[in-house]
């Protein structure tokens, strides 16, 4: 059974990497116990290995592939493919002689591969057989017709190139074209000289190094005797190590060889590898320094070093990235500078130059960023990176639809993560196209359900433009558990508690944010809303005031220290505020009406109802704002303008205690006391109008009527319904003290009044009246001076004093106390009446009679009417009649 089966060899075929013909060989090995020997001995595995080896273009190969194929020659000749294999491996060994004679043994063993007449037509060129070689063209030509090789071939002999040029294409056409290396140069003596003084171990080494078997080369070196460990053994150590990722060990083993290798340039490059490539490059700065210093020295030592100038242009830019990092931008693009100036090919310059695109795009000199673009795409960029990378410089540059077209473009050419949806989103963003950046935001999470950024926008967007904080929340919570904590979020959620209206949430993250490092006006301003809202008024004022020294010297914060302080009672700072929010341009419904508020209770009601007027003309169908006009016109005792606009609240369905009473005042002062009382009627028997206020104002309504009847039915009401106050029972006692029979009642709530703190005038001289009444003189007399002492120019009190003094047969206090009233006149007839009482009483007869003339003449029709009025004048006029008094 063959070793490579059709499978196996259909795989190889079609294999991408000439190591996967060599990894699949070892896999067959493996699966099947085939042993080394075996492997060796068998043609196909032989041709594989020669074909993958023919291929390294490396003398070490060349003549790995000569010795695998010399292993099965006795039935290798009689392959064209061997044949072919073996005579390109003999041609690099330079034996030319034996490579043509296997070439032609191929030609005729096997005629039908054309490979092996595209191999002695340049063999035979070298030979200066042009006849030989043209008739090799033809015959390949016949097989593969237009084939790139054989007319390739023609041309150089036809143009004499030499065998060495013809000798060094590349299979793929466009490679051939394109590649500014040729493959190895058969003329070139130096490195086939520097080949073939390799000793075998050297050789084995340098096979391995291109196999990637970097740990046997390490174990065998380091089993060999110290006196075989020159300087060139060593440094293929070193390489090892360095390709193996041990590059410290690498560092060490090339540091122990520094005296002799200072001067060599592949010494200096493998010290510079060590140091770029080292793990401790991470953690050690210096490390990178070291590298650039090493592979300057390597390019000075040897400007063609392989791979010098690329390690070299890729450690300046880590440098440069470095720099920036450091925000040492000059220093940064010094070094980008530097890599640029290494590039040699388009591709490397374009690299280069996007490089440096990318860098001013970092430290947003778009500008900039734009011109070494442009050079990119002049070079012939045109891939996903170019374009994403344009589209972020051009909105840089705040050209945003430009900057669109250049994302789309990307996303066309097979981008598809979230970052580009990101910034599409923000695009659309910048230009208020809300729908097309909540469109591309939700793209960006289907690609990436946890990309924070766009969760983060997309709560943005519905918080602010949707109007939507229940959804805008969803997102933030998201991204609150995907651990996002800093400022921003936690400062958006409490924005967003604030206008959800759970003040205590708000101010936890606020403060939070505050804690993070959060202090401008925003947060101030968002701190004190919160705190307002949870009746912690002063502390939040004094948010609002330091958020205005902040800078947030604006309506809104004007108008929320207007209203809190409006609503803390302190109106003369609270219009400052409004008046600021409205000169700052506010000119809505709000700030007229609460302006107005604020006038009305300084008592400037002319000006509150230009400001009350103009927010009617702003909502023309506003009951409080009615109400509060109709109160500034009836404090202007502009009765019948507020009673228009009380009735245009009462339209708006405005029916409640305060509007009613109002009205009810507004009539009273019209003169219209019984309109007034039947629109509180009205009012009291409705659901929610049996209240303390309204009857008592019923009450006093009809004690201006003089009905004490009516008036005290309220007044019991506003008792029952839990009033208990000084006002209360002097209203109750007064009405009770003009009927006779309720003296004694008068007379307790009088004396509750009194015991709730009333000490004045009037109580005391109501008191004493009710107690005079029943008789209780002298305890009438002790209320009445009370009442004397604090108003001495009371003439009622004088008048009832004096009665008193009469009635306890002080004959000359009273009239001491009397006369001085009866002077003043304001109680004509009544201090005159008790005059002629005293002065009967101590047989005056003439002054007696003299007043009581005076006291008929001012109350005659009252004494007549009047049977207790009767029977004083009767007893008066007995007195004066009688010609002796005793008392």
């Amino acid at each position: 059974m063959a070793i490579i089966t059709e499978k196996w060899n259909k795989l190889f075929e079609e294999a991408d990497y000439l190591e996967d013909i060599l990894n699949g060989l070892a896999e067959i090995q493996q699966e099947n116990g085939y042993t080394d020997e075996e492997m060796e001995n068998d043609l196909d595995v032989a041709l594989w290995k020669a074909y993958v080896y023919n291929n390294m273009d490396s003398y070490e190969y060349y003549e790995l592939s000569e010795k695998t194929l010399a292993k099965v020659k006795d039935e290798g000749i009689k392959s064209g493919v061997w044949c072919y294999r073996y005579s390109c491996a003999l041609v690099y060994l330079r034996r030319f002689d034996e490579a043509l004679e296997y070439s032609r043994l191929g030609t005729k063993v096997e005629p039908e591969y054309p490979w092996g007449w595209l191999q002695l037509g340049r063999l035979c060129y070298k030979y200066n057989l042009l006849d030989e070689a043209y008739n090799a063209i033809d015959k390949g030509l016949e097989l593969v017709p237009n084939d790139y090789e054989f007319l390739t071939l023609k041309d150089d002999i036809e143009n004499d190139r030499g065998y060495a040029y013809a000798n060094s294409h590349y299979i793929d056409e466009e490679a051939d074209k394109n590649s500014k290396e040729r493959l190895i140069n058969i003329d070139d003596e130096e490195p086939y000289q520097a080949f073939a003084n390799k000793s075998d171990l050297e050789k084995e080494l340098d096979i391995l190094h291109k196999q990637g078997k970097n740990q046997e080369i390490i174990d065998i070196i380091n089993s060999l005797p110290e006196e075989d460990l020159n300087y060139d053994i060593l440094g293929k150590l070193a390489r090892a190590y360095n390709n193996n990722g041990q590059c410290e060990e690498g560092l060490k083993v090339l540091l122990s060889l520094k005296d002799e290798g200072e001067k060599d340039s592949l010494w200096n490059f493998r010290v510079g590898y060590s140091y770029y490539y080292s793990e401790k490059a991470k953690e050690n700065p210096e490390y990178l320094e070291e590298a650039k210093k090493y592979f300057e020295r390597c390019l000075e030592l040897n400007p063609n070093e392989p791979d010098g100038d690329v390690l070299l242009r890729w450690v300046y830019s880590d440098l440069g990235n470095r720099k920036l990092d450091e925000e040492k931008n000059d220093e940064a693009f010094e070094y980008f500078q530097k890599a640029r100036d290494l590039a040699k090919d388009t591709d490397d310059i374009i690299a280069t130059e996007s490089e440096l695109a990318w860098a001013y795009d970092y430290i947003k000199d778009f500008e900039k960023a734009y011109e070494h673009l442009q050079t990119a795409i002049s070079l012939g960029r045109n891939d996903i990176w170019l374009h994403s990378e344009l589209g972020f410089c051009l909105g840089g540059m705040n050209k945003y639809e430009d900057s669109i077209l250049e994302f789309e473009k990307a996303i066309e050419l097979g981008r598809d993560d979230s970052w580009v949806y990101a910034k599409l989103g923000a695009l659309y963003k910048e230009l208020e196209k809300y729908d097309k950046a909540l469109e591309n935001y939700l793209k960006g999470l289907e690609v990436d359900p946890e990309d924070i950024y766009i969760i983060c926008e997309l709560a943005w967007l519905y918080d602010n433009v949707e109007e939507n904080c229940e959804k805008g929340l969803k997102y933030l919570n998201k991204a609150q558990e995907l651990g996002r904590d800093d400022i921003w979020i936690n400062s958006e959620l409490g924005w967003v508690y604030n206008h959800l209206r759970d003040y205590k949430k708000a101010l936890s993250y606020l403060e939070k944010a505050k804690e993070l490092g959060r202090d401008d006006e925003w947060i101030t301003f968002e701190i004190g809303y919160s705190l307002v809202r949870l009746d912690k008024i002063e502390e939040g004022i004094g948010q609002y005031k330091k958020a205005i020294e902040l800078g947030k010297d604006d309506i809104p914060t004007n108008g929320e220290l207007g209203y809190w302080l409006d609503y803390l009672e302190k109106y003369d700072e609270a219009f400052i505020y409004l008046e600021k929010s409205k000169a700052l341009g506010r000119d809505d419904f709000w700030i007229n009406s609460e302006m107005g508020f604020c006038l009305n209770r300084l008592g400037r009601y002319d000006e509150a109802v230009l400001f009350l007027e103009r927010a009617i003309e702003l909502e023309k169908t506003n009951e409080w704002v009615f109400s509060e006009l109709a109160f500034s016109l009836k404090s202007l005792n502009r009765y019948e303008e507020a009673l228009e606009y009380f009735g245009k609240s009462e339209e708006l369905d405005r029916d409640d205690e305060w509007l009613n009473s109002q009205i009810a005042e507004c009539l009273e002062e019209l003169g219209k006391v019984d309109k007034a009382i039947e629109k509180l009627k009205a009012f009291v028997v409705t659901e929610n109008g049996n209240s303390v206020p309204i009857n008592s104002q019923i009450a006093y309504l009809y004690g201006k009527l003089n009905n004490p009847e009516e008036a005290l039915k309220y007044l019991y009401e506003a008792e029952k319904l839990g009033r208990n106050d000084i006002w209360l029972y002097s209203e109750i006692g007064w009405n009770l003290s003009g009927q006779p029979e309720k003296y004694e009642e008068a007379l307790e709530y009088f004396e509750k009044a009194v015991a709730l703190g009333r000490e004045d005038d009037w109580i005391n001289g109501q008191i004493g009246f009710s107690l005079a009444k029943l008789g209780r003189t002298k305890e009438a007399l002790e209320h009445f001076e009370k009442a004397k002492f604090i108003n001495p120019d009371s003439e009622w009190i004088s008048y009832h004093l004096g009665s008193c003094y009469r009635k306890l047969d002080e004959i000359s206090k009273a009239i001491e106390i009397l006369k001085p009233s009866a002077e003043k006149g304001e109680y004509r007839g009544w201090t005159e009446l008790e005059l002629a009482w005293c002065y009967a009483l101590i047989d005056e007869k003439e002054k007696a009679q003299e007043y009581l003339k005076e006291a008929d003449s001012y109350i005659g029709g009252e004494i007549l009417n009047s049977p207790e009025l009767k029977k004083d004048v009767e007893t008066i006029k007995q007195l004066i009649s009688m010609t002796t008094y005793v008392s």
